[in-house]
């Protein structure tokens, strides 16, 4: 099993593994594994935006659907509740940090999937999405990127460009923009690059956004 994030490469290697049964398979962690990322969340300066994980089918890059998650330590058991986008969400306690409990999520049988860190943005957006939206959003993924990336991520990982809006289905054509242009849909997402959006512009969406992203230019 790998991690698909370049911030977690080489940090995070061999934390997570998987052991299977007859219909399911068990995704295994420590607590320390999820609590030393999302403990950022806590952290000032980006309101609108978060550190969130996901398990995400090798095959295609989609959310793999998790049926039940818990943590245990010795004979201590706690459920934990799986949100509709299928996050990997545990409570962020000093004291579940210190006796880092097992972690598990329960998804399908048969499939390889990889953890994810991303940072995406904490409201929802429904059908619509404002150039003043993403405007405010960039600086704020900015920030928390950064603060992930240490100081070589300062100086040398490009600013978000824009962002990434996901969607649970793959579009059938691109979004029309007041400029006269067309952010592409690639699969079930679309980029909207802030410099293709014009000031004060309302974007509509042909479905509901499930997940929005930063978009980094490519150096």
């Amino acid at each position: 099993m790998k991690y698909t994030h370049w911030l977690l490469v080489g940090c995070l290697a061999g934390s997570a593994m998987m052991t299977s049964t007859a219909f399911a398979q068990n995704i295994e962690m420590r607590y320390s594994t999820l609590f030393g990322k999302l403990k950022q969340n806590a952290e000032e300066g980006h309101d609108d935006v978060k550190i969130a994980f996901y398990l995400l089918d090798q095959r295609d890059g989609s959310v793999c659907k998790i049926h039940k998650g818990w943590m245990q330590k010795d004979k201590h058991y706690e459920e934990l509740n799986i949100p509709a986008d299928n996050a990997l969400v545990v409570p962020l306690d000093s004291n579940l940090r210190q006796a880092n409990p097992d972690v598990t999520f329960v998804v399908d049988d048969g499939i390889t999937c990889d953890v994810s860190m991303q940072v995406i943005a904490t409201s929802e957006y429904g059908r619509q999405i404002s150039q003043a939206q993403v405007q405010s959003l960039a600086p704020q993924m900015d920030k928390l990127l950064s603060d992930l990336g240490g100081m070589f991520s300062k100086w040398f990982m490009p600013k978000v460009g824009g962002v990434v809006l996901h969607f649970d289905q793959p579009l059938q054509a691109g979004i029309s923009l007041a400029s006269g242009g067309v952010a592409e849909a690639q699969g079930n997402k679309v980029i909207l690059k802030l410099d293709a959006l014009s000031a004060g512009e309302v974007v509509k969406l042909p479905d509901d956004v499930v997940k929005v992203t930063p978009w980094i230019p490519k150096s």
